[in-house]
């Protein structure tokens, strides 16, 4: 039991990570190489439609398996329940892992003002302020809601200076014309992201110390193929996160829904959680 814990916490420190190399915060990482766009499309019906299915989304739940591979070392797989929707001011998650014989290991909720993190074992909740900064580095916030974009791929259209690129055919390629590229400039980094032009297909988001790869899609009514599959590559830190989703509902959960309450974890002891966040590496 305690081996899985150990694992949950390596993999918080992993999403952690992610969320800084996303937004750029380990400091000013250069423009990948792009993929040798063509003219720049002016049209703005893809940007609009990008736009609209970012918003569409505004919740999901599915059951979720995360396993971490750290310089070329797999760790356990940790299976559970992912559950996520927007609010005005950001986002509610929560995520639930299990071990063998289905027991829950821990009970991680992102509120609106706190992340708790209940271990049954421990018979503790740990609680900290999502204003906290991890090593004064960034707010949790942020980093929250910077990870949202793994969730909601769409929503790379709202980053700064965004461009919208015709993929040119490159030989060997053959269904390069169906596909269309967006540059864009977040908290200090530019990226790419690929994208179906037909479907809006999500393919990959990436900047010169990220990337994520999106893969099996399922068709979701009045929605754009959302990824039952997300690799995640960590390009200078030898890591990677496989995450596999399925049973995946949309428009199912609201802010008010008891999941994201609180008062389920109030119950036990709290004891602060900013000993084990400063303490990532």
């Amino acid at each position: 039991m305690n081996k899985i814990i150990c694992n949950f916490a390596s993999a918080i420190a992993v999403a952690l990570f992610a969320c800084a190399c996303l937004c750029g915060c380990a400091g000013k990482p250069e423009a990948p190489s792009p993929p040798k766009p063509g003219t720049i499309i002016t049209t703005g019906d893809i940007l609009d439609a990008m736009n609209f299915q970012a918003t569409r989304l505004n919740n999901l739940s599915a059951g979720i398996r995360l396993k971490l591979t750290i310089h070329d070392q797999t760790r356990p797989e940790i299976k559970g329940q992912l559950m996520w929707t927007r609010t005005r001011e950001g986002v509610l998650a929560r995520v639930i892992g299990h071990g063998p014989f289905g027991i829950t290991v821990f009970d991680c909720l992102v509120a609106e003002r706190s992340l708790y993190l209940f271990i049954p074992s421990h018979k503790a909740v740990y609680v900290s302020s999502i204003n906290y900064k991890i090593k004064n580095v960034k707010k949790i916030s942020a980093l929250i809601n910077e990870a949202s974009w793994l969730l909601n791929p769409w929503s790379v259209v709202r980053a700064q200076d965004v461009q919208l690129f015709q993929y040119m055919p490159q030989r060997g390629l053959e269904n390069d014309k169906n596909l269309f590229y967006i540059s864009f400039f977040h908290k200090g980094g530019s990226g790419w992201a690929k994208f179906d032009r037909q479907t809006l297909l999500p393919i990959s988001i990436e900047n010169s110390e990220f990337q994520a790869l999106y893969d099996d899609h399922v068709y979701l009514e009045d929605h754009a193929p959302y990824p039952g599959k997300i690799r995640m590559k960590f390009k200078k830190m030898h890591l990677e996160i496989k995450i596999d989703l399925k049973d995946i509902q949309i428009d199912s959960l609201t802010p008010e829904d008891r999941v994201f309450s609180p008062a389920l974890y109030l119950n036990q002891p709290l004891r602060p959680l900013t000993p084990l966040l400063d303490s990532l590496h």
